[in-house]
């Protein structure tokens, strides 16, 4: 019987669940690489997904679910994640922004609502500044809301690719393990979905500079579209903090979620919805 649990136990971690009936997948070509996207599709508005660093598109999954009967949601796969192609050494700092400018184009997208989580988020922010005429609006879960990151040294770029080439040789069964144990707040389907994305990212990576992004208060004094930010949990100074960078928008309001951490989807879903359909409702 112990051995049978175990058994049922580990195939439930390893059954990644199957893409939702439907949605399908592509690529192309834009700003000089392949980029690989998932849709739900429909005459919708669009909404154009963004995930955070070594997450891919799939990650998204879980909230497209809760979208799609108002949206035809693109959740694509950053350059060196998921199966869009890798970076390369020299990519111009926002190379990620114009790879998302180059797939709206290419998807013929109109007006998308563009959201995105952390790395993502300052894709999203640094592409609406730089575009201000393109999105209908801007979702941003958990940005860096502090002033330039700073640089990061070769010894910084080499220990990250090592790291990454690590989880790229794990099991899927490790990385869910793993997820459920530091992220109990999840739960198995998200850890689910994240667990892929690990092995599909790639060490290069960490070519990346992060020191070079613009500070967000300086992108948020160039956007014009609606702007919802979304963060995570922090004391009564740190909000305040927040708050006051998030003042210089033009039209953007804050909300912060209680008990969740960075990822503010995966901690406090509930509380993401109904800020977000509070959001979209005054769209």
């Amino acid at each position: 019987m112990t051995f049978l649990l175990s058994a049922i136990l580990a195939a439930a971690f390893a059954a990644a669940p199957n893409v939702p009936e439907g949605w399908t997948d592509g690529y192309v070509m834009a700003n000089g690489i392949r980029i690989h996207y998932w849709r739900t599709g429909g005459a919708k508005p669009p909404l154009l997904m963004a995930h955070g660093s070594s997450d891919d598109g799939l990650c998204w999954t879980n909230l497209a679910r809760e979208l799609v009967n108002d949206f035809d949601v693109v959740m694509w796969d950053a350059r060196g994640h998921g199966l869009s192609d890798p970076p390369r050494a020299g990519d111009a700092p926002d190379a990620m922004v114009e790879d998302m400018a180059g797939l709206i184009r290419e998807l013929k997208l109109v007006k998308p609502v563009i959201m995105g989580h952390s790395m993502g988020s300052a894709t999203a922010a640094w592409f609406a500044a730089k575009y201000p005429d393109v999105p209908r609006a801007v979702i941003l879960e958990d940005p860096f809301l502090g002033g330039r990151r700073p640089g990061n040294s070769s010894a910084d770029r080499e220990k990250r690719r090592a790291d990454t080439l690590a989880r790229n040789n794990m099991t899927l069964d490790q990385l869910v393990e793993g997820c459920m144990k530091n992220s109990p707040k999840w739960g198995l389907s998200e850890c689910q979905y994240w667990a892929p994305s690990k092995r599909r990212h790639h060490p290069d990576t960490s070519l990346a500079s992060l020191g070079a992004r613009p500070a967000m208060k300086d992108l948020f004094a160039k956007i014009t579209a609606p702007t919802l930010i979304i963060k995570a949990d922090a004391p009564p100074e740190v909000r305040k903090e927040n708050e006051a960078v998030t003042a210089v928008l033009k039209d953007g309001r804050i909300v912060h979620v209680d008990g969740a951490g960075h990822n503010v989807r995966r901690e406090g879903k509930a509380a993401t919805i109904a800020a977000l359909k509070q959001f979209f409702g005054r769209l």
